[in-house]
């Protein structure tokens, strides 16, 4: 039995980084355009009222690089040209993607058909459809 892929631990560290740093750049970003009522208390805001916005953007644009690395691993992302590494660190999502699809077709019965031919023999009196190793009709009892 094949092991199952998993995502390295380097990648959900990269993952899980990016988005925190997206999260405090979104918080940075907007409480930069909600701070004007208070710019006159507090004399950093007066001098550079835009730094926390610019800050928190580019923290939201490091963070969203951050996860891509971290989601679809060096070679999957671009920062690696080898399409043998970029497959395998693909590996874990297509797994899981193949095995919702095979999820789905089990779910409508498109996987459990049986495959196995049955073979049917027509009597020539009745056009009664018998078994295969049928010697007599089951309809008339004429052999077959």
């Amino acid at each position: 039995m094949e092991k199952e892929p998993q995502i390295a631990t380097w990648r959900k560290v990269v993952y899980y980084t990016g988005l925190v740093l997206t999260i405090i750049g979104f918080i940075l970003f907007f409480s930069g355009f909600l701070s004007f009522g208070s710019m006159m208390a507090n004399p950093w805001d007066v001098a550079f009222p835009m730094i926390r916005p610019i800050i928190g953007f580019i923290l939201i644009f490091v963070g969203a690089i951050l996860m891509q690395l971290g989601k679809r691993g060096l070679a999957g992302s671009g920062v690696i040209l080898d399409p043998q590494k970029a497959r395998e660190d693909y590996k874990p999502f297509t797994k899981a993607i193949g095995g919702m699809v095979n999820d789905g077709l089990e779910e409508v019965d498109i996987l459990k058909r049986d495959t196995d031919e049955v073979i049917k023999i027509r009597c020539r009196e009745c056009q009664t459809l018998n078994d295969e190793q049928a010697k007599y009709c089951d309809n008339c009892g004429k052999a077959l």
